[in-house]
Formats: structure tokens, sequence, C-alpha cells
């Protein structure tokens, strides 16, 4: 079974059932630490529709608040939301350029990571 997360209508990604709400999860509590709303609405049939405009707002929060800190603990806590919305964000059509070597580089990963989605 597949959660498949919508943009306009068309599927941007379908993980299993478990990882899309692993994923939900995540991305809503990051959403209360860098106070934006995700842009992710989940409904009952195991779809998720992503507002680009709000979901870029909240990945920019993210990329922000990743760039701001050289904290290791706190990257490796933020990496595996912030890389799966990067992919979603531009798979939804919006590339992101980067504002720091810091975010250059995890930037870097984002088509390293798509593979595996």
């Amino acid at each position: 079974m597949s959660y498949y997360f919508e943009v306009s209508g068309e599927t941007v990604w379908d993980p299993s059932l478990r990882i899309g709400k692993w994923y939900l999860s995540f991305a809503e509590a990051a959403a209360e630490l860098v106070q934006r709303p995700t842009g992710l609405t989940p409904s009952d049939d195991d779809t998720c529709t992503v507002n680009v405009q709000v979901f870029r707002q909240f990945v920019d929060g993210l990329l922000e608040c990743y760039a701001s800190t050289r904290h290791p603990v706190q990257h490796g806590l933020m990496r595996g939301v912030l890389l799966t919305s990067l992919v979603i964000l531009e798979r939804g059509g919006v590339v992101i350029a980067p504002k720091s070597e810091r975010e250059a580089s995890l930037l870097g990963e984002v088509e390293i990571f798509a593979r595996s989605m």
C-alpha cells in the first residue's frame, strides 16, 4: 500500500503507507520548530496534497535553520525530513538556489537522495 503526495493532481512521491506517515509526522514536528505551516494536507484516502507555495516557505525555513548552525546532531536530526522535502519540492517544479556553502553542500545531495524515493 502506498501513500501518495500530489502537487496539482500529479503524484510527486509514492512511498509505502508507513514511510508516508513517518514523513508527515516528522514534517509536522519540524514545522512547529521553524514556526511555519507545512503546506501538506493529508486526507483519509492515503493521499497528501502539497500546496507548493506554502511548502516552499516551510522548506526555506528548514534550510535557514539547517544553515544557521554547525551542530552535527541538529544536522543529523533534520537531514531526512529536509532532503525528502527538497525532493518533493523539486518534483513539484521548484528548484531552490543555495544561499550559502552549507546549503549548497546539502542541495548537492538531493539528486542522489531522490533516486531512493
